[in-house]
């Protein structure tokens, strides 16, 4: 699933990110919320197409800046763990 967006992506987590984190996206246009993260609008979402895909779904994230990440979405919890690039 390749979803290149023309609205913000919201993206559910688990806990509250850390303030590193949190200062990161928000320096690459995300909107970063209590155990909620939205990227901004022009950002993809692209199901790795080669990883073992069970409950956890893996995608790549690409902002409109070029900033990458990867995420891990739990589809029975509906939740993701983002994956950041080390800082």
């Amino acid at each position: 699933m390749n979803e290149t967006s023309q609205e913000p992506i919201q993206l559910q987590t688990p806990i509250r990110l850390l303030y590193w984190a949190k200062m990161l996206l928000e320096r690459h246009g995300c909107l970063v919320e209590e155990r909620r993260v939205t990227l901004p609008v022009g950002s993809t979402r692209i199901l790795r197409p080669k990883t073992l895909q069970t409950i956890t779904l893996w995608y790549d994230i690409v902002l409109p800046d070029q900033y990458q990440m990867l995420e891990a979405y739990d589809r029975y919890r509906e939740l993701s763990i983002l994956y950041l690039p080390p800082r």
